[in-house]
């Protein structure tokens, strides 16, 4: 299980490593709203902060067990920051 977990680590790190290299080809500050307002808490105009943000919810989603009440709706918030960090980064 030791395996899997720091398996999971890695490719989780290796998306937000991808991401944040894609980030580099844009501007750091957001010139327009990429996010519906409820998907994010950050309030910034720094793309950085939002991938901070969607790499602390998967980090803490990969502590919580499958089994517990709040895995699905974490699960779901991270799926959904996810999509809308790689469509707004990789959009032409």
């Amino acid at each position: 299980m030791f395996s899997s977990i720091s398996e999971s680590a890695a490719k989780t790190q290796a998306v937000f490593q991808a991401l944040r290299e894609r980030a580099q080809q844009h501007p750091p500050e957001l010139s327009e709203a990429w996010f519906e307002p409820g998907l994010f808490k950050t309030r910034s105009s720094f793309v950085d902060d939002y991938l901070k943000e969607a790499q602390a919810n998967a980090e803490k989603l990969a502590q919580v067990p499958a089994d517990a009440p709040v895995f699905d709706y974490m699960n779901q918030v991270v799926q959904a920051q996810l999509t809308a960090l790689v469509q707004a980064l990789y959009r032409n």
